[in-house]
């Protein structure tokens, strides 16, 4: 099964908004002087790495259409 650019769209606003939150999150850990259980580098890590399984699993057209809009 191949991601079409209707799912790629999901996906990609899912991903943006986890790694946006994430971030969100790391900065009021620093704020209140907080360590995180799991870090900002590996979520990053993690979140590349997802998003490279999704490119594998994405149409060439929805992939085409999804480095145009992001």
């Amino acid at each position: 099964m191949k991601f079409n650019i209707q799912d790629r769209i999901v996906l990609d606003e899912m991903v943006d908004t986890f790694t946006n939150e994430m971030l969100k999150q790391h900065a009021e850990y620093d704020k209140q002087d907080k360590k995180p259980i799991i870090t900002a580098t590996y979520w990053l890590h993690m979140i590349q790495e997802v998003q490279h399984k999704i490119d594998l699993h994405t149409t060439k057209k929805a992939l085409k259409q999804s480095k145009l809009t992001r």
